[in-house]
Parts: C-alpha cells; structure tokens; sequence
C-alpha cells in the first residue's frame, strides 16, 4: 500500500474533460495540500493548473512529466485510440509498479456491457460486448493482472454542466426549452449522480487510497424515460415533452456497495438529489422556464 507524505502531486491524464472539470475541485476540497498537472489536447481546463500538451500516444513526452513531475497518484482519463489507450495503460501499469505512484483507471458500465439483464456489483469481471466496452475490458484485466498499486472507477450516467463542449444534459435541456419533443426508449434502468456528488465521491476514495474496483451512482435507480422526465419537470418543462419510445431492456445499475463502505454513508445520494444539484447548476439557469 502506497503511503503519502507531504504535499499529493496528481497528475490528471486528460484534464480538460468534463468530468475532470469537477474532479479537480472535488480533490482540492478533500485533499489540504497538492499540486496538479494535467495533459490535454484541444482544449485547456478551466482550472488554473499547470498543462502540458499530449495525446494517448505521445508516452515520451508523458514519461518525462511522470520523470521531472514525480508524481504520488496518477489519474488516467484519456479517450482517443483504442489501441494508443491500451498501450498507456500498459505503461503506466509498468510505471506504478516501478516509482509507486497509485495509478486510477476510469472506466464505464461498458466494460460490463455483455450483461444487460441484472444490476453490476464491484465483483463483476470486466465482460464486454460493444467495442468501447471492449477496450475499457482489456484495460482492466491488464491493471487486475499485473498492478500493484490501482485502482479502476466505473460508472455509468452522470448529468451535470461541462467545459468546451454541451453536456447530455445541457444538450436535453436545450431541447426542452425549445419546446420540441423527445423519443426515449423504455427499460433502461440506471442510477444517475449529479457530477460534482460523483467526484467528491472519487476525491474520497482517493484520499482513502482504495485499491481495487469501485462503483459510483445513486443508491436508487430509476427508468431512463421516468428520470428524464422528472428533471424537465424540475426546470419548469411539461414532461409530456418526452415521448415514449421503444421498449430496449438494459440494466445499467452500478451499485457502488465497495465505495460506500469504504468512505462512509455520507457519501450516499439518491437521484432525487442528483435532480436537485443539477437544478441548481449556476451554468445550466437559462434553461429554466
């Protein structure tokens, strides 16, 4: 188990994503002293950290971040190539192993996508059938096999504001308040967070330095159609706007029993407070009607 002294120095592979954008506000709240460098591509993260250019499959230039930086948690939210993204994973395995740093793998429901039919428990081996799914899989069965020192976050639906691109959930509301319709599809069961609940819930996790597999999302769940129905409703849109669609059974329930365990019942949300927070998203008001 890696043991931390001193001031955190994280290093965020991918720091201008969405999620990243509240993760590194979770961690400065949950951690009192770290410093941050984070890599991106197109974009600059709205955050005022340090940043160094590179993609999935510049691993020097990487390499000599991880080298002069010397990082004690590495976070890997990369997307780009499949096959580039394989291979950074294999090397920061290497590299975990050899200087110590904790490494944190973000994957997806899809690495557990080849089962549709029951709710995912953090004991569930990565079983994939879509080919994201399949990447996401082949990275965690590498990280299982040969690090010492991980973790791997998975998840499923997350509504919130992003940086450099709409969200889904901006996307939706979009709509809403255009006054157009929408099909959903029936049968998709999901237990959605608010980000920002989602990456303090991470922040913790990796102050706790948890090893292994953990699962994040509300303590209930609820259809797709009936959950995005009650958040227009919440900003003042008839929910009579969302059309019933066809019926495509998918179980996409990530119960995160391991992670409540470890950083403690206040962490436990419910996706009636997922629809709260996003309601009272300062960057998502011009959408309430």
């Amino acid at each position: 188990m890696l043991i931390l002294y001193g001031m955190n120095k994280i290093l965020i592979l991918g720091s201008s994503g969405w999620i990243a954008h509240y993760l590194i506000t979770s961690l400065r709240k949950h951690f009192d002293d770290c410093q941050f460098l984070g890599s991106c591509v197109s974009h600059r993260p709205e955050h005022d950290i340090d940043i160094f250019e590179a993609d999935s499959s510049q691993i020097d230039i990487i390499e000599k971040k991880i080298t002069s930086f010397s990082p004690t948690i590495v976070i890997n939210m990369t997307r780009g190539p499949f096959a580039d993204g394989i291979t950074l994973n294999k090397y920061l395995i290497d590299s975990s192993n050899k200087l110590g740093f904790h490494y944190n793998f973000f994957s997806s429901f899809n690495a557990l996508d080849a089962n549709v039919e029951t709710e995912h428990y953090e004991d569930e081996l990565a079983n994939a059938s879509s080919e994201y799914g399949q990447y996401k899989a082949s990275c965690e069965k590498e990280l299982i096999k040969s690090a010492q020192n991980f973790s791997i976050f998975r998840f499923g639906a997350t509504h919130g504001w992003a940086p450099n691109s709409k969200s889904r959930t901006e996307l939706f509301l979009e709509k809403m308040l255009s006054g157009e319709s929408m099909t959903v599809d029936t049968g998709v069961l999901q237990n959605r967070l608010a980000t920002n609940h989602m990456t303090d819930m991470m922040a913790a996790v990796l102050l706790k330095k948890g090893d292994g597999v953990f699962h994040f999302g509300a303590q209930d769940g609820s259809e797709e159609i009936d959950f995005l129905r009650n958040l227009a409703e919440s900003f003042g849109h008839p929910r009579e706007q969302i059309i019933e669609g066809v019926n495509r059974p998918c179980n996409a329930l990530m119960i995160p029993d391991r992670t409540i365990e470890l950083i403690g019942s206040q962490y436990e949300k419910s996706e009636e407070e997922t629809i709260f927070a996003v309601r009272h998203m300062i960057r998502l008001a011009q959408y309430i009607l």
